[in-house]
């Protein structure tokens, strides 16, 4: 007698945030499932989170983060925005399906992403003496070689990515150069940026009106980066060795 097994479904959730019309949250639901089947048995599980802005000053106001873990691929992210949470979902969970394909089935994304800077979210206005550093990321770099933190900052869709470099353990920092965050990749390690406080950091962020700053911490020599929050407020990541870290304070004058 042949015994079947079955693979366990994958875990699919949606999350939707903001005043959304029961019809559009429906169709958000039965799209995530119908992802999660296409991207196969090696799916692990699939999380789509839909937020509708009400800031007037943001022009496409759904944005949609699609995330996927997919045995033999990892992690895989996307995070789009449009003007319809329809439009939203659909943009996002294609994406990532195309993403998930290609990085298993070739080992990378490809370049040909260049069309998405036309559908990244927007940083909300806020005033500068309103802008607060509204989360503290503490994170313990995982050692990668320069060529693997690159491919998880494609897979992952981030503007920037802080790894340990797998040769010296040092901290490293891998992040789109391109001000539209096309795919044109830079690297920097300790010692090549510039030593700063934090106050110092938020001012060249505020003045290059770049998408974060990274920075070598005049205390202890490690690498910080202060990003900008779609909300129009700031973040700071941490490198740290246990997973803890201060409260830290940014004066609103910079």
């Amino acid at each position: 007698m042949t015994r079947l097994r079955h693979r366990p479904a994958p875990d699919v959730r949606v999350e939707i945030r903001g005043e959304l019309p029961r019809e559009d949250a429906e169709y958000a639901r039965v799209r995530a499932l119908e992802t999660a089947a296409g991207l196969g048995p090696d799916a692990r599980a699939l999380r789509l989170r839909l937020t509708r802005s009400r800031d007037r000053s943001v022009a496409r106001p759904a944005l949609a983060q699609a995330d996927a873990v997919v045995a033999g691929v990892g992690p895989v992210r996307v995070q789009l925005a449009t003007g319809t949470a329809r439009e939203s979902v659909d943009l996002a969970l294609g994406t990532l399906a195309g993403r998930a394909v290609r990085l298993r089935e070739q080992g990378d994304i490809g370049f040909a992403v260049a069309y998405e800077s036309a559908y990244r979210p927007q940083f909300a206005y806020r005033p500068l003496a309103q802008r607060r550093i509204a989360r503290h990321k503490a994170v313990v770099p995982a050692r990668r070689t320069p060529g693997q933190a690159v491919l998880e900052l494609l897979a992952l869709d981030r503007r920037f990515h802080l790894f340990a470099d797998a040769a010296t353990g040092r901290d490293s920092l891998v992040h789109r150069c391109s001000p539209d965050g096309s795919v044109e990749l830079c690297a920097a390690g300790t010692g090549a940026l510039p030593p700063l406080d934090l106050a110092e950091a938020a001012r060249r962020l505020w003045l290059t009106g770049r998408p974060f700053a990274g920075y070598t911490d005049s205390g202890d020599g490690r690498i910080r980066v202060l990003y900008r929050r779609f909300d129009g407020h700031y973040g700071l990541m941490v490198p740290v060795s246990d997973g803890r870290i201060g409260a830290g304070t940014l004066s609103a004058q910079h």
